[in-house]
Parts: structure tokens; C-alpha cells; sequence
């Protein structure tokens, strides 16, 4: 789920994650040195209506900088990069990221990778004008089958994302703002794709995604380490090409500690060029693994 989550053109930090790693591997004594530690995390989740399943790897190594004891700000601070793999039953991303945290209530992110798409459900299926309106999966699916404007289709992206995080007692705040390009390419007539993990359209050959998002949550401690977490979340998402964006504002419930996690969005579509208020919410479950 993206938190989900969420552009100027960085397609070069896949490469900065593997230099980062190789580093590593052949400077073993370097990294005893400034104790470098592996991390891992795994979320699997589905959604209602766009994604259904959908399954996210990464892993890597994470090195600690600007620690300081007894002091809040420059606690889990450094850098980290990982490789990735993300997969849903309609396409696949092979890539990498990199997160450099300077203080504990500030990462600044840069991704990258390669897309794959297999031609199924709604991918990649070609429109003519970026203002189309691309309506339901049932809608998507009558479109294909009556033009046949349907294909498999490749490309790469690469974003940049900043995340400002702050609690003060049971209440935690986050705000993210993130920018991607996207140059995917497919054999369809038309300039323009639904994206549907963005759930706007994109143009063939190059555009630019950007990704909001607003956490209020308020936190309680359980038993054995467990916490609740519940609050208001707020996602927006703009195509600045085809002018083409959706909010969406409802809820999040997350139970669970730093290892594992289970987390239950339902937000209702305030715009969106499909969905109305009278819709059912986006509804989305994941669980989240990490080390």
C-alpha cells in the first residue's frame, strides 16, 4: 500500500544502490568499520476496484550516521539503500533507493528502476487524448475488447521523494511529497495510458507524476511491544501532462510493532476524473515485514 506513497527525472539510483553494495562487499573491513547493518522489508496487500494483490521486496544495507546519544533528533539517522522488487498480477518493477536521513524527522528518498508490463487487465491500454475518461475496470475492459487496444509495454522511472516526520506524545505526524518520471513505451495507437497503481494517465515517451500525502495519527501502546495506530490519511495524486488528478481522505488503522504490521486504509474519492463521493472508498489491507 502504498504509503503509500508519494518528479524530476533520477534514473541513475538504481546504479547509486548497487555501487553502495558493491562497496561494501569488496571493502569488508569498511564496513565492520562503520557497522554496517542489513535490513530487509517485505508488505504484501490488496486493494479494491485497481491493484488487487500486489507484493513489495526490499533489501539492503544501512549505515549509521550523525548518532548521538540521548538526543531525539539524531536518533536512527544515516544512509541506506536497497534493492527492490515490486510485483501486482499486471506488471513488475526491478530497481533500487536510496534514503538518506539527516535528522530522525527528515528522509529524503531517491528510486529508479525498469517496468514491466504484460498486457493484461488494464495495461497498456492506449487512449488518444489525455483528457479521456478511462472509467471503471469493467469500463477499461468493454474499451479493449471493442477497439483491441490492448499490449505489453516496458520503460523505467525515477523519482524523488521528502518525507518530514514529528510526534509529540501519542500524536505523530507525517507529510510526503514526491516527484517521478515515467517513460514507459507499448505498441498501441494513441500518446496517453491509464496507469493503474497511479490511477491517473500518463503520456507514452515521458511525464511526470506527483505524489501527496498527510498522516494524523494518534498511537497507543498494547501488550508485548504491540501498538495501535489510527488516523486520518490524505493522498493526492497529479498527472502533469494530462492534467489528470484524484484526493482521496479517510482513515488509517495500523496494529503491530517495528517487525511486523498490519494496516487498513478506506478513504473515500473527494476528486477524481472516474471516481465520485456517491463511489465505494478505495479500501486497501497490507502486511508489513521488516528487520
Amino acid at each position: 500500500m502504498t504509503t503509500g506513497s508519494v518528479q524530476p527525472r533520477v534514473s541513475t539510483s538504481p546504479l547509486c544502490g548497487q555501487l553502495f553494495l558493491l562497496l561494501v562487499l569488496l571493502c569488508p573491513n569498511w564496513a565492520q568499520a562503520v557497522e554496517v547493518e542489513q535490513v530487509s522489508e517485505a508488505t504484501f496487500g490488496a486493494s479494491v476496484f485497481r491493484l488487487g494483490a500486489q507484493a513489495d521486496l526490499r533489501t539492503g544495507l544501512h549505515v549509521p550516521l550523525f548518532e548521538r546519544e540521548n538526543q531525539a533528533l539524531f536518533q536512527g539517522t544515516g544512509l541506506k539503500a536497497v534493492a527492490t522488487i515490486n510485483a501486482t498480477p499486471a506488471n513488475a518493477r526491478l530497481g533500487g533507493r536510496v534514503t538518506f536521513t539527516p535528522l530522525a524527522i527528515f528522509d529524503f528518498h531517491l528510486h529508479g528502476g525498469v517496468d514491466g508490463y504484460f498486457g493484461n487487465f488494464q495495461t497498456l491500454v492506449g487512449y488518444e487524448k489525455g483528457g479521456s475518461v478511462y472509467g471503471s475496470n469493467a469500463e477499461i475492459a468493454e474499451y479493449v475488447e471493442a477497439t483491441g487496444n490492448r499490449a505489453p509495454g516496458h520503460g523505467y522511472h525515477g523519482g524523488a521523494q521528502a518525507v518530514l516526520k514529528a510526534k509529540a506524545g501519542p500524536v505523530i505526524l507525517l507529510a510526503s511529497a514526491e516527484w517521478v518520471y515515467w517513460n514507459i513505451q507499448a505498441d498501441v495507437e494513441g500518446d496517453w495510458f491509464f496507469e493503474r497503481e497511479l490511477e491517473h494517465m500518463l503520456r507514452f515517451g515521458g511525464d511526470v507524476s506527483e505524489n501527496y500525502n498527510l498522516l494524523l495519527l494518534f498511537e497507543q501502546a498494547l501488550e508485548n511491544t504491540r501498538r495501535i495506530r489510527v488516523g486520518s490519511f490524505s493522498t493526492m495524486r497529479r498527472a502533469v501532462s494530462a492534467s489528470d488528478a484524484l484526493v482521496r481522505s479517510g482513515l488509517l488503522l495500523s496494529i503491530g510493532n517495528d517487525q511486523r504490521s498490519h494496516n487498513l486504509v478506506v478513504q473515500p474519492y473527494i476528486f477524481s476524473r472516474y471516481h465520485h463521493l456517491k463511489n465505494p472508498p478505495y479500501v486497501a489491507y497490507a502486511f508489513k515485514i521488516q528487520n
